[in-house]
C-alpha cells in the first residue's frame, strides 16, 4: 500500500527525470540560439570566422546565463536580443511541457503498481491451466493417470480464478497474460523444480492447509523471488525493485484474507487508503519544487555557503527543496517527521555525505522559517515540535 514515504520517492524520482530532462533542453535550445550567429562560407568572408566564433560562445553564454540566473546584458545588438528572447519563449514552453509530462508519467507509473497486483493475482489460475495441458499431455502419452497434479484441483486457487471481482477488473482493465504463454510455462518449469512444490504434488491426498502452502510458496517465491520474474517486471517498470515491495504486500494480504465460508472469499486491496488525498499530496509536493525552485535554491545557497553549489549533488538538492516545501505547504506533517524522512531518502538515493548536509541544512532553515512564520504547524503537526 502506498504511503508518504513511497509518495516522496516518487516525486523525488520524477523531478530528478525532470531536472534531467531541462538540462538536456538547454543545452539543445542554447545551440539552436547561438547557432543563428554561426560562420557560413557562402555568405560570410573567411577573415570574419573567428569574430562569428566568438559571438557564437557569447550568445550560447548568454542564454544559458538568462533562463538559469535570469542574468542578460542591456547593451545587447537588436538580432542577440531577438534570438534570446524567442529562445527564452521555447524554453518556457518546454518547461510547462515538460513539467506536466514528468508528473503525467510518475501518477501513471503509481497507478500502474495496481494492474501489477491484479497481473499477479492471475498467475496461479494461468499456472493451474498449464499444468492441466501437461497433465493431458503426459497421459496421453503414457496412458495412465498421475497423481503429481494437485495444482489443478487446488480449491483456494479455483476460488481465486472465480472471483468475480478480480476477473471483472482484469477484463474491464484489458490486464491479463494473453499472448505470453511461452513466458509463463518457463516459469510453470522453474516452480514445478521447487523442492516445497514436489513433495506438495507428491501428495495423494493434500490438506486444505497444502493447498494454501502451495499457493503462497507460488506467489511468495516464484512471483517475488525468482529472477526470471523480476526482470519480466523491470523491462516495463523502470522502479520495480522498490514497487514490487508493495505489489507483494497487497498480495500476501490477499491471500492471507482467504475466507472460503463467504460469497467473496477474497478481497482486492486498496493501493491506498485516500486516493484523492495522496494523488493531491504528491502534485502539490512535486509541482511546488518546480514552480519555486528558483527561490528555493537561493534559500538553501544562503545556508549552504561551506558547499560548492555546482558540486553540491543534484539529487541533495531536490531533497533539500522538497522537505522546505513540505514544512511550508502541509501543516499537519510535523517537522522533525518532514526532516527524517528526507534524512532517510537521502542515505539510500545520494552520497555517503548527503545524511549530514540534509539535516544540516533542514535544521537550520526549520528553525529561521519557523520563527518568521514562514513554517505554521497544526494538529497533529504540532506534536513533535515542541
Amino acid at each position: 500500500m502506498l504511503n508518504r514515504r513511497i509518495l516522496r520517492i516518487k516525486a523525488m524520482q520524477a523531478l530528478y527525470a525532470y531536472d534531467m530532462a531541462m538540462s538536456s533542453v538547454k543545452e539543445i535550445l542554447a545551440e539552436e540560439v547561438s547557432g543563428k550567429f554561426k560562420y557560413d562560407p557562402a555568405f560570410h568572408d573567411f577573415t570574419d570566422k573567428a569574430a562569428f566564433d566568438k559571438r557564437v560562445k557569447f550568445v550560447k553564454r548568454t542564454f544559458l546565463d538568462k533562463i538559469n540566473l535570469d542574468l542578460s546584458p542591456s547593451d545587447l545588438d537588436e538580432d542577440i536580443q531577438e534570438a534570446l528572447t524567442e529562445g527564452q519563449v521555447d524554453f518556457s514552453n518546454a518547461l510547462k511541457k515538460e513539467h506536466k509530462s514528468a508528473r503525467d508519467r510518475m501518477e501513471a507509473e503509481i497507478k500502474n503498481i495496481y494492474r501489477q497486483y491484479i497481473k499477479i493475482l492471475l498467475i496461479p489460475s494461468e499456472i493451474a491451466f498449464i499444468e492441466r495441458q501437461e497433465k493431458e499431455r503426459i497421459e496421453k502419452k503414457a496412458k495412465a493417470a498421475s497423481s503429481l497434479y494437485n495444482f489443478i484441483s487446488n480449491p483456494i486457487v479455483h476460488a481465486l480464478s472465480t472471483f468475480k471481482p478480480l476477473v471483472d477488473f482484469s477484463i474491464d482493465k484489458n490486464i491479463s497474460w494473453k499472448g505470453e504463454e511461452d513466458t509463463l510455462k518457463s516459469w510453470y518449469k522453474l516452480w514445478s523444480a521447487n523442492e516445497g512444490m514436489m513433495t506438495y504434488q507428491s501428495k495423494a491426498e493434500p490438506t486444505e492447509e497444502d493447498h494454501a502452502e502451495a499457493l503462497k510458496l507460488l506467489l511468495k517465491n516464484l512471483a517475488f523471488k525468482t529472477e526470471e520474474v523480476d526482470e519480466y517486471f523491470s523491462l516495463s517498470d523502470l522502479h520495480w525493485s522498490e514497487n514490487k515491495a508493495i505489489v507483494r504486500s497487497m498480495i500476501s494480504k490477499t491471500i492471507q484474507g482467504y475466507e472460503p465460508s463467504l460469497d467473496q472469499p477474497f478481497e482486492l486491496k486498496e493501493l491506498s487508503l485516500n486516493e484523492k488525498d495522496d494523488f493531491q499530496y504528491f502534485r502539490i509536493l512535486f509541482d511546488k519544487t518546480i514552480q519555486e525552485t528558483v527561490e528555493l535554491d537561493a534559500t538553501i545557497a544562503a545556508k549552504a555557503s561551506n558547499w560548492d553549489s555546482d558540486r553540491m549533488a543534484n539529487l541533495d538538492k531536490i531533497i533539500l527543496k522538497m522537505a522546505l516545501v513540505e514544512m511550508v505547504n502541509f501543516p499537519s506533517i510535523p517537522v522533525k517527521v518532514t526532516i527524517n524522512e528526507f534524512i532517510e531518502i537521502s542515505k539510500k538515493y545520494s552520497t555517503p555525505k548527503s545524511k549530514q548536509f540534509v539535516n544540516g541544512i533542514l535544521d537550520v532553515l526549520a528553525n529561521e522559517l519557523t520563527s518568521e512564520g514562514i513554517i505554521r504547524k497544526s494538529g497533529r503537526g504540532l506534536i513533535d515540535n515542541k
